[in-house]
């Protein structure tokens, strides 16, 4: 038993353990479900590392496991994801016509005041906006309108 302490087995168990923690760390960073399975996939190259299995061994433990549980859940996932879009009253600001009252340049957000509201807004393809400019709200990104320029329409 001391020799497995000293072994290489050890090594893999400290390496088994870190990937776990490392997958859950950037599973809380994420937004979507993407490196749960291989902290779960660690855990079964850990516990194949403390039977004493060969290291090939244990990553076709941590293959396996990570794979299968991708098959298994990723489908519920994606749909269960599909379905957490919040609709807002806000999406209703789309079209509208706003007037500037803080500069939009392509590296700063700025302001825009629309339907007697003020809102943070950045501009859509890099384009900056002049206080009293009037602009369009081409979408909502997160709690920012993105604004783009007015089109002009030539009638004949």
């Amino acid at each position: 038993m001391l020799s497995f302490w000293g072994s290489t087995q050890m090594y893999m168990i400290i390496i088994w353990i870190l990937v776990a923690i490392i997958a859950v760390v950037l599973e809380t960073e994420s937004a979507e479900l993407v490196s749960i399975w291989f902290s779960l996939g660690a855990i079964g190259g850990l516990l194949a590392a403390i039977l004493e299995a060969n290291v090939i061994v244990q990553m076709a433990v941590f293959a396996g496991v990570s794979f299968i549980l991708v098959l298994a859940t990723r489908p519920l996932v994606a749909k269960l994801q599909k379905n957490t879009e919040v609709r807002t009253n806000a999406d209703r600001l789309i079209g509208k016509v706003g007037e500037v009252t803080r500069e939009i340049t392509p590296f700063s957000k700025g302001e825009v005041i629309v339907d007697f509201r003020t809102w943070t807004a950045i501009s859509l393809n890099n384009q900056s906006f002049a206080v009293g400019d009037k602009v369009v709200v081409a979408r909502i990104d997160g709690n920012k309108l993105v604004v783009d320029a007015i089109q002009e329409i030539n009638i004949k």
